[in-house]
């Protein structure tokens, strides 16, 4: 007989359990991008939608992100003094939370051309008009998405992984269907049904959950203005970085159609590919916020360490794969239908653009997260304004010469030049915690295998390079990643001997 699922897991554990789960959503959003690819390709129309949802999820995740990230350090200073009162507190956040996502719905349901607008100045009036009527049907996303967040947020801080791991599944397998039954009447449009019903289901999972952990019944003492007060540097930040999003979105509305939905397209890829890093550093967030509270200075440099270098294991191998790979790579999984050679590229294109992310995000997420837990947030406020006027600047630069692709590279030269300033505010509070020996190694061994698979794309056929060139990968995957890899094949040993 199977044991009952704990209601508490470590971070390695958790981190299995939501890989585990991420996997098999991920399998499952490979084939909704498919089908999206095959049904709709790189359309005008599918510009106007992905520019619609760009305000509805964006800037209510920047609010929700900011309420999540803060009630975790938050919920777990009051959960070590009274059990009782962090759930007012979760029941406070949820409540305050809400009223703040419908605002900001019935702003998008009455002013969304102005919105769009703002969003997407290059666009001509009937794609701006299109755009606005799928932002009014959008309006109830920011509540959906924030409380998705927020009650991930709670289950999270109690590390109920596998809970949380397995409630994500919801999202598509309704999302899919919604797609595939709905898109003969309701076009592109069909893609913001799915999107809105997918998490509305996702959100009744967090709350079954997660129904133990919250009250609303509200008193004194929850520290919700703390929350708000707190937030509110987050959120700012978070503004900022929509503005950079307005920009990015505003140079490419000049280039020809299909530019939007090409970067899109990339960046959702980036996510598919790069989901065990993500399942890795949601789980490490809760012990690092754990290890903050407790003021034990050494465990939290351990656990920055910890969760750099796993990052850097996986991620750098992965780089180095897409940055070469990123054509075959797009036309396997997208052409087909309406999505053609000319998508490929442009996709391909904006992938190898975005492809440092893979590397420098997970080390800016680690280093914000650090100064989240530590509830110092003036530096990331700092660091975001500076971010704005340097994106500004790489964006007018690459624009011409790269055109969406420009605009991709200019991301990632801006989220190394935060990963830079960050590593180096945190290491002048004595907190040395970047594996650099391990890094150079790390370059230095990707950079070889890189060369050498160039080399035989320029004097090989294609199936060569393709055959050896992604089992040279694979082996450096393996052997980058191998004490992660044994880390999980061991756990996951000891999880089927207890079963």
């Amino acid at each position: 007989m199977m044991r009952r699922i704990s209601r508490s897991t470590s971070v390695a554990v958790g981190t299995i359990a939501i890989l585990t789960f991420s996997i098999i959503s991920k399998g499952m959003g490979f084939f909704r991008e498919m089908l999206v690819a095959g049904l709709f390709g790189t359309s005008a129309n599918l510009d106007a939608v992905f520019v619609a949802m760009t305000p509805a999820t964006t800037l209510s995740g920047i609010i929700a992100g900011a309420f999540a990230a803060i009630f975790v350090p938050v919920y777990h200073s009051i959960r070590n003094e009274d059990p009782e009162r962090s759930k007012r507190y979760a029941g406070a956040v949820l409540i305050s939370g809400s009223l703040v996502f419908l605002s900001m719905g019935i702003v998008f349901l009455v002013i969304p051309d102005l919105v769009i607008r703002l969003f997407a100045p290059g666009f001509s009036g009937e794609v701006v008009a299109y755009a606005a009527r799928k932002l009014r049907y959008l309006s109830i996303y920011p509540l959906i998405g924030g409380l998705e967040s927020i009650l991930g947020a709670v289950l999270k801080s109690n590390r109920r992984f596998i809970q949380f791991g397995f409630s994500q599944l919801f999202f598509n397998i309704i999302a899919i269907p919604v797609i595939f039954l709905t898109a003969p009447f309701l076009s592109e449009a069909s893609y913001i049904l799915a999107w809105i019903l997918g998490n509305t289901f996702t959100v009744i999972a967090y709350l079954v959950q997660s129904r133990d952990l919250f009250s609303l019944r509200i008193g004194k003492g929850t520290s919700i203005v703390e929350t708000l007060y707190l937030s509110l540097p987050l959120i700012f930040s978070g503004s900022l970085g929509v503005i950079n999003n307005m920009v990015d979105k505003a140079f490419v509305s000049l280039l020809p159609p299909g530019r939007v939905a090409s970067l899109q397209y990339a960046h959702t890829l980036l996510g598919l590919i790069t989901f065990m890093i993500a399942a890795f550093q949601m789980t490490a967030y809760t012990e690092l916020s754990e290890f903050v509270v407790s003021g034990d200075k050494k465990k939290v440099q351990e656990r920055l360490r910890k969760t750099v270098t796993t990052s850097l294991n996986i991620s750098l191998p992965l780089a180095a794969w897409i940055i070469m790979m990123a054509e075959p790579l797009v036309r396997i999984i997208y052409q087909r239908g309406q999505f053609d050679a000319d998508s490929t590229s442009l996709v391909s294109m904006a992938l190898i653009g975005y492809g440092a992310l893979i590397i420098l995000s997970p080390i800016s997420h680690t280093c914000t997260s650090y100064f989240t837990a530590r509830k110092k947030l003036k530096a990331i406020t700092i660091v975001s304004v500076f971010s704005i006027f340097l994106n500004a600047l790489f964006d007018w630069l690459m624009l011409k010469p790269l055109e969406h692709a420009g605009i991709a590279a200019s991301t990632s030269l801006v989220v190394l030049n935060a990963t830079i300033i960050y590593v180096w505010l945190i290491g002048r509070e004595g907190v040395k915690f970047m594996p650099v020996k391990r890094i150079l190694r790390l370059l230095g061994l990707s950079a070889g295998v890189f060369i050498v698979v160039a080399f035989l794309r320029l004097n090989t056929s294609t199936l060569i390079w393709l055959v050896f060139g992604n089992a040279l990968f694979s082996c450096l995957f393996f052997f980058s990643a191998r004490s992660e890899l044994k880390a999980i094949s061991t756990r996951m040993k000891m999880l089927f001997k207890r079963s």
